[in-house]
C-alpha cells in the first residue's frame, strides 16, 4: 500500500511540475478570470436575440425562459467549478467525462463544445455586420464581418496575456454598459422623461398565443433556445483554469460572483426589454429586415439618440468580446482533444507563447467560412442558423456537465477521500446537478414540441431558426455512437463494451491535480479567515462583490 501512495505521489508531483511549466502558460490572474466568465457571455443572444424571445415568446414567457435556464446555470457552474477547482485542466468538456464517465461520452462532449464555440465566432461575426447597417447599408455585410474577424485574429495570436488584457477590458465595457442600461430602463418604465409610467401595458399579452398549447409552444421554440445561447460562455472557467494563476483563488471566486451577477444582468435586462416594448413591435422580430437590437432601440424612442449610437457601438465591442472568447475557448478544446487522441496530433503543437497555433488557425477557417456564408444567404440568416445550432449545443454540453459532477463526487468519495479537501465544494449536492439535468431534459422535450407544432409550412426561415434539428443535435448522437462502437471492436472485448461508464474505483483524482505554492497557500489560507475589524469587513466584501 505505501509504494502504491508513493507512487501516486509521484505522480502528483510530476502532474503539478507540468501544470506550472508546460506548453500553457499560467498568466491569467482571477480578475482576469471572473470578467471573462460575466462579460464573455454577454454578446448578441442578450443584446440582439433577446429581442426575438421577446417577439415569439412574449414578454412574461421570454422572462420564464431566462429565469429557468438561469437556475440550470447555477448547477452547471458550481458543478464545473468544484472539478476546475481541484483539477484545473484545459478543456475540461472533454477531458473531465472521459475521465469520470467514459472515453466515448468525452469525445462526442469535446467535439460538441468544439462546434458549439466554433460556430459562436461566426454568429457573433455576422450580427455585427447588421449592427454596422444601423449607421450605413451602403457597404455589403459581409465585408463587415471580414474586417471585424482581423483584429480577433491578432489577439489571439499574442498569447493568453494578451487576450485576457483584451477580453478583461471589452468585458469590463459590457458590464458597464448593460448596468447603465438597466438604470436607465429602469427611470424610463418608471416615467423618467416621458412623462407617464409604463407600467406593464406591454405585457400584452404576456405570453404569445391563441390558446394554451400555442403559448407554450411559443415559449418551448421562442425562448429557451435564445436563453441557451445568450447564457453560452458562463462556464468558461472550465476552460480557461488551466491557464490561470493560483486556480484554488481564482476558480472559486469565479464561480460564485459570476451566478448572482449573471442573473441580475440577464433577468433584469429581459425583465426591462419587455415592460418597455410591446411583443409585437417590429424591432423585436428576428425575420424582419429592420429588426435591431431592442437595447438601442429603447435609447431612440425617448430621444437619446447620442446613447442609441453609443449603445449600438457597445453591442459591437460585446460581439467583438464574445468572438474573442469563442476563439480562446475552440483553440484549447481542439488541442486537449488533440492530446487525447481524438484529434490529428498536429493540433496538439503550441508554440513558444503558449498559443496553439494549428488548433486556433482550423477555428480562424470557420470564421472565414462565416463571412462566405454571409455573401451567399446573408448575414440575418446566417445569424440565426449558427445561433440556433450552438444554443442546443450549450444545453447538452451543461447536461453532460452536470451528469459528470454526479459521478465526480461519488467517486470521489467512494475511494475513502475528504469533502473537506476539496478547495471548493459545489452547494446543494446532488440537487442542484439532478434539478440541472431535469431541467435541461425537459427543455429539450419543449423546444422539440415547440419546433413542429402545427407546422404546416417549411421555409428557408424555419431551417434556418431549427438548424440544430439537422445539425448539431444528430451530429452528437452519432460521435458518441461511433466513437463507443469503435472502442468496443478495438479492444476485443464486444462491440458494446466501448460504452461502459469508468467504475468508482478506477477513476483518476492524481493526475493534473493542484498543489500550491506556499506564497499561494498563505493567500488563500488569509482569505478564509473571519475578519476581525470594519477594514477587514469592508475588505471581505468588497472581494465578495467584485
Amino acid at each position: 500500500m505505501s509504494s502504491l501512495n508513493n507512487a501516486k505521489e509521484a505522480d502528483t508531483a510530476s502532474a503539478v511540475l507540468n501544470t506550472q511549466t508546460g506548453r500553457l502558460h499560467r498568466k491569467m490572474h482571477a480578475r482576469h478570470l471572473e470578467m471573462i466568465a460575466i462579460g464573455g457571455s454577454i454578446g448578441t443572444g442578450l443584446l440582439k436575440k433577446s429581442g426575438g424571445a421577446v417577439f415569439t415568446a412574449g414578454p412574461v414567457g421570454a422572462l420564464l425562459c431566462f429565469a429557468l435556464v438561469g437556475v440550470q446555470v447555477f448547477g452547471v457552474i458550481t458543478g464545473l467549478g468544484e472539478m476546475a477547482t481541484y483539477l484545473p485542466v484545459d478543456g475540461a468538456f472533454s477531458q473531465f467525462p472521459a475521465r469520470f464517465v467514459s472515453p466515448a461520452l468525452g469525445f462526442a462532449s469535446g467535439w460538441n463544445y468544439w462546434i458549439t464555440w466554433a460556430l459562436c465566432t461566426p454568429a457573433e461575426l455576422s450580427a455585427i455586420a447588421i449592427f454596422m447597417a444601423y449607421w450605413t447599408t451602403a457597404v455589403q455585410p459581409w465585408i463587415w464581418s471580414a474586417v471585424y474577424l482581423v483584429p480577433l485574429v491578432l489577439v489571439n495570436f499574442i498569447g493568453v496575456s494578451g487576450f485576457a488584457e483584451v477580453e478583461y477590458t471589452l468585458s469590463l465595457v459590457k458590464v458597464v454598459t448593460v448596468s447603465l442600461f438597466l438604470v436607465v430602463g429602469t427611470l424610463v418604465w418608471l416615467g423618467v422623461g416621458t412623462g407617464r409610467a409604463k407600467w406593464f401595458e406591454n405585457w400584452s399579452p404576456a405570453i404569445v398565443g391563441d390558446d394554451a398549447i400555442s403559448r407554450f409552444a411559443n415559449v418551448s421554440s421562442g425562448g429557451f433556445v435564445t436563453a441557451f445561447y445568450s447564457y453560452a460562455g458562463t462556464e468558461l472557467i472550465g476552460v480557461t483554469a488551466g491557464e490561470v494563476s493560483n486556480p484554488r483563488k481564482a476558480v472559486p471566486r469565479a464561480v460564485t460572483g459570476t451566478f448572482y451577477r449573471i442573473v441580475i444582468f440577464y433577468i433584469g435586462a429581459i425583465f426591462l426589454v419587455g415592460v418597455l416594448l410591446p411583443p409585437d413591435s417590429s424591432i423585436l422580430n428576428p425575420n424582419n429586415a429592420i429588426s435591431q437590437s431592442p437595447f438601442v432601440y429603447v435609447y431612440s424612442v425617448i430621444g437619446i439618440n447620442f446613447a442609441a449610437d453609443v449603445m449600438n457601438a457597445v453591442i459591437i465591442v460585446a460581439a467583438l468580446s464574445a468572438s474573442n472568447s469563442a476563439l480562446y475557448a475552440c483553440s484549447r478544446t481542439l488541442m486537449r482533444l488533440s492530446d487525447e487522441g481524438n484529434a490529428p496530433k498536429v493540433f496538439s503543437y503550441v508554440d513558444k507563447r503558449g498559443v496553439p497555433l494549428v488548433a486556433l488557425s482550423l477555428t480562424v477557417l470557420f470564421c472565414v467560412a462565416s463571412v462566405l456564408g454571409g455573401y451567399l444567404v446573408g448575414s440575418g440568416q446566417m445569424f440565426n442558423f449558427i445561433s440556433s445550432t450552438s444554443g442546443l449545443g450549450i444545453l447538452i454540453a451543461w447536461n453532460i456537465i452536470s451528469y459528470t459532477h454526479l459521478r465526480f463526487r461519488w467517486g470521489y468519495l467512494a475511494q475513502g477521500r475528504k469533502l473537506e479537501d476539496l478547495p471548493y465544494v459545489a452547494p446543494f449536492f446532488p440537487y442542484a446537478d439532478i434539478l440541472s439535468l431535469l431541467l435541461g431534459t425537459l427543455i429539450f422535450v419543449f423546444i422539440l414540441f415547440g419546433t413542429f407544432y402545427q407546422r404546416t409550412v417549411f421555409d428557408l426561415s424555419w431551417y434556418m431558426n431549427t438548424s440544430w434539428i439537422y445539425s448539431g443535435v444528430p451530429l452528437i448522437i452519432i460521435l458518441f455512437i461511433a466513437y463507443g462502437l469503435r472502442a468496443g471492436i478495438v479492444s476485443g472485448k464486444g462491440v458494446f463494451s466501448g460504452f461502459k461508464m469508468i467504475p468508482y474505483e478506477e477513476m483518476d483524482f492524481v493526475s493534473d491535480r493542484y498543489i500550491e505554492t506556499e506564497a499561494e497557500r498563505a493567500e488563500n489560507d488569509a482569505l478564509k479567515q473571519k475578519p476581525k475589524t470594519w477594514a477587514e469587513w469592508k475588505s471581505k466584501l468588497l472581494y465578495k462583490l467584485f
